[in-house]
């Protein structure tokens, strides 16, 4: 079976459409001319040409009244001269058009002058009383003539053209239109398939996970509809290697750390064994990084309906806990390990605003706290202080969470979102994380269909916002 590609098909679309526009101009034209004069005489014109033809029969020898009348008469004009009347009343709709030709020809109120529309011969020739009667109706005027008897002139055609002033290239126009629109219709179920193929495309990008577009369309399009499938479950078996081989490096580390911890424990206490403990810790926080990190990949929005607010007092809970431990351990200087393992400042202010409504959205529960964390991490690590607030409007749920630190410049705002990327350049875990906390953040965020905004806060300090699309009226749960 023949198939054109889509350049051919497009191309044959537009042809296809403009033969059918000439077409149907061409049998509009030639309908018009069967039923009108090839002039497309408009209003003015066709009383013009009226009040003409009158003032030459009025002003010529009667012998050559008939040859006058000869020379004058067209397909759609047809003067004739009678000695009486015809039995004839300008209707209300006429008026203006009498009131047109009597100013023309000259003639006072009181001379005989009158217009109106007989309708075919189908109909007997009788006024047109109703719109279905139209259709080949005439222009039926009779004027009385100073040289004695009258003139009656019968203007055949389509009247909407003769006394409307409507072009024959409206009618074609409008055509031409709506063939137009056809073929826009047609090019658009072309299209289709890659409109699909494009979404499904951003689907795969935010989730990691393979989206399956139905192979339709020209050949070449079902060509590249199965390339980027073949791709997606390429793509996404990779990632998901890549993850299964990092939790198993992730698990074997963590047996050899906790034997060095335990080795470590035995021996007496010694700076460099307190050095050791840092630089195990050190190394634990970064596994633990780089496996949320790989995690984070597949960690796309679920059908769980999640509340920000229970996630957001769950954080400040845990924070104030930490807090509560460092104060009883009185340790002078102590410093606490954050969510994503950054150094967070000793009794850091935690506070949260908002939390005492739902602020409901769809996902999974664990990746979007550990969004929470992570944010509150950084904000303690960099900012001294974190101040969550949710928000939830028409179409999204917002966390936000800001803190007073230096804050972070419009050139780096992109920066930070990649992996191992701090403002920071030493890999010191008491100056911050390995770089990860933001880049697991807009994973989680972008496979739940939000996105992360980072600006300045008010004031001083850095503000993170997380949009999320908040859960749709009647989603709830029951």
């Amino acid at each position: 079976m023949l198939r054109f590609g889509i350049g051919a098909r497009i191309a044959l679309i537009t042809l296809v459409a403009l033969v059918a526009a000439q077409v149907l101009m061409l049998a509009a034209y030639m309908m018009e001319r069967r039923r009108a004069d090839a002039a497309s005489a408009t209003f003015l014109p066709l009383m013009g040409q009226i009040a003409a033809v009158v003032r030459l029969v009025d002003q010529i020898d009667p012998a050559q009244r008939d040859l006058a009348l000869q020379a004058t008469t067209s397909a759609g004009f047809l003067p004739r001269y009678l000695k009486t009347p015809p039995a004839i009343h300008t209707p209300l709709l006429l008026q203006t058009v009498e009131r047109r030709l009597r100013a023309l020809i000259g003639a006072d109120d009181g001379w005989l002058i009158a217009v109106t529309i007989i309708g075919s011969d189908r109909n007997g020739g009788q006024p047109v009383r109703r719109l279905g009667e139209l259709s080949g109706a005439r222009l039926q005027a009779v004027v009385a003539l100073r040289s004695g008897g009258y003139l009656e002139i019968l203007a055949g055609g389509d009247l909407t053209v003769r006394l409307l002033g409507l072009p024959v290239g409206l009618l074609a126009g409008v055509l031409g239109f709506l063939v137009a629109l056809a073929a826009l219709l047609a090019v658009h179920r072309e299209m289709r398939p890659l409109t699909a193929l494009v979404a499904a495309v951003n689907r795969f990008g935010a989730a990691l996970e393979v989206q399956p577009v139905p192979e339709r369309g020209a050949p070449d399009v079902r060509a590249v509809i199965r390339a980027v499938n073949v791709m997606q479950a390429r793509i996404a078996d990779l990632v998901r290697t890549r993850t299964l081989v990092l939790g198993a490096i992730s698990h074997d580390l963590r047996t050899y750390l906790t034997r060095l911890r335990l080795r470590l424990e035995l021996l007496p206490a010694d700076p460099h064994v307190a050095k050791a403990n840092a630089d195990l810790d050190g190394m634990q926080a970064l596994v633990d990084d780089a496996l949320a990190y790989a995690r984070a990949t597949f960690s796309g929005a679920s059908d769980e309906v999640v509340d920000l607010s229970v996630l957001a007092r769950a954080e400040l809970e845990a924070r104030q806990t930490q807090q509560a431990k460092v104060r009883g351990a009185e340790v002078q200087g102590a410093k606490v390990q954050g969510a994503d393992g950054a150094a967070e400042p000793r009794l850091a202010p935690v506070r949260l605003t908002g939390a005492d409504t739902p602020h409901l959205v769809r996902g999974a529960p664990g990746a979007l706290a550990r969004v929470v964390a992570n944010l509150v991490g950084n904000a303690l690590a960099y900012g001294g202080c974190a101040d969550i607030s949710l928000f939830t409007g028409r179409d999204t749920v917002e966390l936000r969470v800001e803190d007073r630190g230096p804050g972070i410049p419009p050139a780096a705002r992109e920066l930070v979102f990649e992996p191992f990327q701090r403002l920071e350049p030493s890999r010191n875990r008491d100056s911050g994380g390995a770089g990860l906390g933001l880049t697991i953040v807009r994973q989680i965020v972008a496979g739940h269909g939000g996105q992360v905004i980072i600006a300045d806060r008010p004031g001083g300090g850095a503000q993170v916002r997380v949009l999320l699309p908040a859960l749709a009226l009647g989603e709830g749960p029951a």
